[in-house]
């Protein structure tokens, strides 16, 4: 695992740990040879001594973080959460090329299929983070993927089930790759299109200011650029610092009763025209923040406008939050710094999705 560390950072390591090696001789030396003649360099050594044993305790904090840890976070802010991408996602991440030059980006154990046979019929998943499966180091552990062998073992071949999610994506993303999968005319039928709430941030224009604003001058230090375990120390403390993501999540709950709601839902409008246009089968899932809120969940009523949305438009839609809800004290997220949900959260939502939302595929 340590080899997977970028080079620079390898190279960096080295050239420290050599230089620790050298000043901890150099140091037994120069206390040895004061002897008890010279008190006053004696006690400077033992100083140098001191601080080299802080140092070098520090260094191996910052190797454990660095090689061993691996966790991830929220909004993939430090060091180590995309030290976890490179290990988990960068190895079996693959690039669907489209004939106009284009190209998306997707995890999955399996290749986008080119083409499939006439008995079979295609699923696929598309969203961001939570469809990505942000935190969750194994692709079959994903909802989408249990999905998958579930159907495979009830019904062998006769579903194609993939996933072209990717993390950070958002609504106008979705319906650029489904205006390229369907110009394409690549193999999709049914679409599950996993809303998460904070979909809504780029029809809100602060979304944009609060993303560009200029990072704290702490943050450009390069200990804290550069390193595992004191970017991951500093993130911690700004972020216990601004307590329930600062007004990030009070703008999402705004959004919900305002102009973004609005744009979104036109968006979606635009998103479920196209699919009746290419003969897609489209059907949303409403993926719930998983984080604590406390007793009341502050994001009822966008649940509710997105619900009466798919409804009123006769969007087969599954909300998971009654579904999830029951199980938060089990802990569904990844980790207590990442509000993606587990493993745990992804089976749940898998089992309620192949029951709830494409049962009648399975029937049929």
């Amino acid at each position: 695992m340590p080899f997977d560390l970028p080079f620079d950072y390898l190279l960096g390591m080295t050239g420290w740990l050599l230089a620790l090696a050298a000043a901890f001789v150099g140091l037994l030396v120069w206390r040895r040879r004061s002897g008890v003649r010279h008190p006053s360099r004696r006690k400077w050594a033992n100083l140098g001594l001191s601080l080299w044993i802080f140092l070098a305790s520090l260094t191996l904090v910052e190797l454990y973080f660095a090689a061993i840890y691996d966790q991830t976070d929220s909004f993939n802010s430090t060091n180590v959460s995309q030290h976890w991408f490179e290990r988990h996602v960068a190895p079996v991440q693959k690039v669907l090329h489209f004939k106009d030059g284009q190209i998306t980006r997707y995890r999955d154990d399996r290749p986008f299929p080119a083409t499939i046979s006439d008995r079979q019929q295609p699923i696929c998943f598309v969203g961001d983070s939570f469809t990505f499966g942000h935190g969750v180091a194994n692709c079959a552990d994903r909802f989408s993927d249990r999905v998958a062998a579930d159907l495979e073992r009830k019904a062998p071949g006769r579903f194609v089930v993939s996933n072209l999610s990717d993390a950070g994506r958002d609504t106008h993303w979705v319906e650029a790759l489904l205006e390229a999968l369907a110009k394409d005319r690549l193999p999709v039928k049914v679409v599950v299109y996993t809303i998460c709430l904070n979909d809504i941030e780029t029809f809100d224009p602060r979304t944009e200011e609060m993303y560009s604003a200029k990072p704290p001058w702490i943050s450009q230090l390069f200990l804290v650029r550069n390193t595992y375990f004191l970017n991951l120390l500093y993130s911690r403390i700004r972020q216990a610092s601004m307590p329930g993501g600062g007004s990030y999540y009070s703008f999402l709950q705004e959004d919900y009763s305002g102009p973004p709601w609005d744009r979104m839902r036109a968006k979606l409008d635009e998103i479920h025209r196209l699919c009746l246009k290419h003969g897609f089968d489209l059907r949303i899932v409403v993926f719930p923040f998983l984080h604590d809120f406390g007793p009341v969940y502050p994001f009822a009523e966008a649940h509710e406008r997105i619900v009466e949305f798919c409804k009123a438009a006769g969007v087969p839609v599954l909300d998971l939050w009654p579904v999830l809800q029951p199980h938060l004290s089990e802990g569904l997220t990844v980790n207590r710094f990442d509000a993606h949900p587990n493993k745990q959260a992804h089976a749940l939502a898998a089992e309620a999705i192949e029951r709830d939302l494409l049962g009648n595929l399975i029937d049929k």
